[in-house]
């Protein structure tokens, strides 16, 4: 696969690895923003289509990349808090029973869970990383039995990349009756994932990272388990019949089908819908295992240099999200120097340097990432 780095907005010279942090501005999405805006200012009013319509299509793209058959099982959200805050109020949950998460999952992951424990006199179970090269997922797995309520966990850790066996987890889960809810944003749209292989409870994802979306916006799949549930919020677009613009003060108890009543308020965004929709339009063309494939190639350029520097890449990873646990020799606020004189954007994460490259990056831009680490060893 050619590199893509022409889709994108990037300033020259620049070496953007941190693709986890934030997608750089997506090209045709900016341009699908000037001309809803443009749109906006010729027309005054919203035609009642304009609402439903593009948000249907929105849905079925979304749909179609995790592979599930129902579009209305896909709610439209504005941030990862929201879609686990979501399955938070309506997981059954009782005194004794407790929910499982892993060591330093992020906050969106989190929190919502803590809550939900304290106020139901459950317990919040942390699975360490084990520090002995064992599996995570084994860890996990080892820490569900039947007072599990549910496991709440990324398809991959957020901070160093680490895969977990989801596959494992859904039939674990399914043995003591628990849930199971995904935090997909850090992989969804960058790595494969299949919707009826894994058969979650829920997999929420933010848009504005991997899925080439704009800020404040994301996706929620919603299985059986969250079918006749309450949502976080009662708005009139998630009633049946809000079609209807003459009846909506006749007041309707049913919701839109599905996940449909777990949409966020004001979710038809003239501006943020067809933005969303060319990022998940590029996905859907090239799929998230070409993005492996490209990345993958990126890595193996880079491998042998690294390598010198006594830096050994993990041997089961993703592709475009790998944590770097450097020498001590390499001195942090030196490496910093060191990157920002090339023009190199990496992330932090504790001891760690998350280097998260896309189709975007070419090879160059991985040897100036080891150049800067060699010129930062004391």
């Amino acid at each position: 696969m050619e590199c893509l780095a022409e889709l994108f907005s990037l300033q020259p010279g620049e070496a953007y690895l941190n693709g986890a942090s934030r997608s750089p501005q997506l090209k045709s999405a900016a341009e699908a923003a000037r001309a809803a805006l443009q749109w906006r200012e010729e027309n005054s009013s919203m035609p009642i289509e304009a609402f439903f319509e593009p948000v249907a299509r929105l849905r079925s793209s979304f749909a179609q990349l995790i592979g599930a058959s129902e579009a209305d099982r896909i709610a439209l959200i504005p941030a990862a808090s929201y879609g686990i805050a979501t399955v938070a109020k309506n997981l059954p949950l009782q005194r004794g029973q407790h929910i499982i998460v892993v060591q330093d999952q992020f906050p969106s992951n989190y929190y919502a869970w803590q809550r939900r424990c304290a106020d139901a006199g459950a317990k919040l179970k942390t699975v360490a990383r084990p520090n002995d090269g064992s599996s995570w997922s084994d860890r996990v797995l080892e820490a569900i039995d039947e007072n599990t309520a549910a496991v709440a966990i990324a398809q991959l850790h957020w901070s160093d990349g680490t895969l977990f066996d989801l596959a494992a987890l859904r039939e674990r889960t399914n043995d003591v009756g628990a849930w199971l809810i995904i935090d997909a944003t850090q992989s969804l749209g960058a790595y494969p994932f299949d919707v009826n292989r894994i058969r979650p409870d829920a997999v929420i994802a933010g848009a504005y990272k991997w899925l080439l979306g704009p800020y404040g916006c994301g996706y929620a799949f919603y299985g059986p388990r969250m079918d006749g549930g309450v949502p976080l919020e009662e708005n009139w677009i998630n009633r049946e019949g809000s079609h209807d613009f003459s009846r909506l003060a006749h007041y309707q108890h049913a919701y839109r089908p599905l996940a449909a009543r777990y949409s966020v308020g004001e979710h038809s965004n003239f501006l943020c819908v067809p933005m969303q929709q060319a990022g998940l339009d590029l996905l859907n063309r090239y799929g998230p295992q070409a993005l492996q494939d490209y990345t993958a190639g990126l890595w193996v350029e880079v491998a042998p240099e690294l390598a010198e520097l006594d830096i050994h890449l993990p041997t089961c990873r993703a592709h475009h999200l790998v944590g770097i646990r450097l020498p001590s020799i390499v001195g942090m606020e030196r490496l910093t120097r060191e990157l920002d004189h090339r023009k190199v954007m990496v992330s932090f994460r504790g001891d760690l340097v998350r280097v998260s490259p896309s189709w975007y990056n070419r090879p160059d831009e991985l040897h100036r990432l080891a150049e800067a680490i060699a010129a930062a060893r004391s």
